[in-house]
């Protein structure tokens, strides 16, 4: 990973999957410049937005797809992580956009997803649960000829963060840097604009052990979960061992 000119290492997430807390670690490293969520931009408040959810707000032509991307990919004197929704790139998902990237994933089980998710967005759509548009991004990696993808389970984050990060580490070729598995609560000017949905990683001194039982989840969720359920399942069966 010395190259600066190498392709951005990128957390490709589903929404409340702790990939917040886990980008923490590569804040803390500070050998990575880290983008933190950088395509939300273009998906709620660009021209070519996905999403009419801040229909309100008007558009700015920085927050195009291509502007976005070109920024990213600019050189620089550290290696690049990003981390982001993978439905935030569903407008430009194809085989050039993910051959761009390292590309790396987070998962968590489905109904923690979705009754976190519920809790801060009751309106959320289904492409916003964001499992479908994981599993299209993993294979468009796989097919395109990547190494097998890395996967992280969010559990096992939680359970183990030393060992998971240090397994993520040593598959991507990274050095793994204990020290930066901990930290002091601290706003990072990074998250202003979702900063609402970061409190936890902001207040926390670390990864957090979550809990391991399925969420109980009202009836008007349970076509969200069915649907995220399959994408899930392959997902955790293709995750990283540690």
């Amino acid at each position: 990973m010395a190259s600066t000119q190498r392709r951005p290492l990128a957390l490709w997430a589903v929404p409340r999957s702790v990939s917040t807390a886990f980008e923490r670690v590569f804040v803390e490293r500070e050998d990575f410049e880290v983008f933190h969520e950088p395509f939300s931009a273009a998906y709620y408040f660009g021209p070519e937005r996905r999403s009419e959810r801040f229909a309100g707000e008007k558009s700015r032509e920085e927050h195009r797809y291509a502007a976005i991307l070109e920024k990213i990919l600019a050189p620089r004197d550290r290696p690049v992580f990003i981390k982001d929704m993978a439905y935030h790139v569903s407008p430009v998902m194809d085989e050039d956009f993910v051959c761009r990237f390292t590309n790396t994933f987070i998962i968590r089980e489905p109904s923690q997803v979705l009754a976190s998710l519920h809790r801060m967005w009751p309106d959320f759509t289904l492409e916003e649960t964001g499992f479908e548009q994981l599993h299209r991004l993993w294979r468009l990696a796989t097919e395109a000829g990547q190494e097998e993808p890395v996967i992280v389970d969010a559990h096992d984050l939680s359970s183990d963060a030393g060992a998971t990060v240090r397994a993520y580490c040593e598959a991507l070729g990274i050095p793994f840097d204990p020290e930066a598995l901990s930290w002091k609560p601290r706003q990072v000017p990074e998250w202003r604009r979702w900063e609402e949905w970061h409190t936890e990683a902001q207040e926390s001194t670390g990864i957090e052990e979550l809990p391991r039982e399925k969420a109980s989840l009202p009836r008007e969720l349970r076509g969200a979960y069915e649907h995220c359920l399959p994408y899930y399942r392959e997902l955790h069966a293709r995750r990283l061992r540690v």
